[in-house]
């Protein structure tokens, strides 16, 4: 029987956002296109990289295709020296040693104690060894030729401490959604093992009132709940099971249901084709105990309609029952729908709506989810 109200609530699905209980830093990853950078098998490439950008002046005039006087096949190597000390001291020594531990006042005056000297190399190489008598030594004089080593020495250094900023900060970034993402698998097993127990409660109490009144009867049933249990333990460890067989477990369990609630009166519907859509494990069990543990009471006179509507990129999931007229005392351990809530959250973030009406003598939930990835 296919629920009348589902069209009504259709129209009702902005009106009650779920929350999304996932961190922000697992929502969305907004440096995934430059997370390589934290890679160490990277490491030498972005190194070469750099030195290549930040001498390829040098490197042209090396090749006849530049005009930098002091600059030859041998002094770029010692420039390269001093540079290259200059920026891994700091990398490898400073920032650790002061930059990390929180000390940056003494890390930066050790920083730019290390730049003038590596500015006096400069100039000293220049100078008195590979340029002594070029006209540029003359013409720009001393305190244009530091200021210009200064400067340019700086930016090196500046654009290295800024990559391995990057890095550090890109590394911390990953192990914390590695964390986060274990943290939650964690929670998810957890959750998931709640409601295990309590439908073994539920099936074990069905069993139980079935032996008095049909031992055969109980013999089949317990044959039931083993493969109900089959399924749990050895299909329900991944992330994503058929429809299909969580509509087969649904119907095992409403039989196994069945067995002390013969008054009531359950339509069981499904729409559409199964086959191929995944879905997360026990999502439905818990709003189909919660209508037979709220709609059908005592010998009253029930119904609970259960639908599944496949369409092309959509499932629609309700459960209808009516409610008694009888206060239902409520059961121990009933956590379902609180698991499969946040279970919900966690799993399909905003791919899910869910719905609850309770009306004067009907209880409905709709949940849709998109089966499209």
């Amino acid at each position: 029987m296919t629920l009348d109200n589902i069209d009504q609530h259709k129209s009702n699905r902005g009106k009650q956002p779920s929350t999304n209980a996932l961190p922000a830093s697992v929502k969305e990853n907004p440096f995934r296109s430059i997370e390589w950078i934290a890679e160490d098998k990277y490491r030498f490439l972005l190194h070469f990289t750099f030195w290549l950008v930040v001498y390829m002046d040098k490197l042209l005039a090396v090749a006849g295709l530049g005009d930098i006087p002091y600059i030859t096949g041998w002094s770029i190597i010692y420039y390269f020296l001093i540079d290259a000390g200059l920026v891994y001291f700091n990398l490898y020594v400073l920032i650790p040693a002061f930059l990390l531990s929180n000390r940056v006042y003494l890390y930066v005056g050790i920083s730019i104690a290390t730049l003038l000297i590596n500015v006096e190399l400069y100039y000293l190489l220049t100078v008195e060894v590979f340029c002594a008598d070029c006209m540029i030594v003359h013409e720009e004089g001393v305190a244009i030729m530091l200021i210009k080593d200064f400067v340019n020495s700086a930016f090196v250094l500046g654009t290295a401490i800024g990559a391995n900023i990057l890095r550090r900060f890109l590394k911390s970034q990953i192990l914390i959604r590695k964390l986060e993402v274990e943290k939650l698998e964690t929670e998810l097993n957890f959750l998931k093992s709640q409601i295990n127990p309590h439908f073994l409660f539920n099936s074990l109490n069905n069993i139980y009132v079935q032996i008095r009144k049909n031992i055969e009867g109980a013999a089949e049933s317990v044959l039931q709940l083993s493969d109900l249990l089959r399924y749990q333990l050895y299909d329900c460890s991944k992330e994503r099971v058929q429809l299909k067989d969580e509509i087969n477990y649904l119907r095992n369990y409403l039989k196994l249901d069945k067995i002390r609630k013969t008054h009531a009166n359950i339509d069981f519907e499904v729409k559409g084709d199964p086959n191929g859509v995944l879905v997360a494990p026990y999502l439905f069990i818990p709003f189909v105990e919660n209508a037979l543990v709220h709609g059908v009471v005592g010998d009253e006179p029930s119904r609970v309609c259960i639908d599944f509507i496949i369409e092309k990129d959509e499932l629609i999931f309700s459960v209808k029952n009516t409610l008694p007229t009888v206060p239902v005392i409520k059961e121990k351990g009933g956590i379902g729908l609180k698991n499969v809530q946040r279970r919900l959250d966690l799993l399909y973030r905003d791919r899910y709506h869910l719905n609850i009406e309770k009306g004067v003598d009907f209880y409905l939930i709709v949940l849709r989810l998109k089966t499209d990835d």
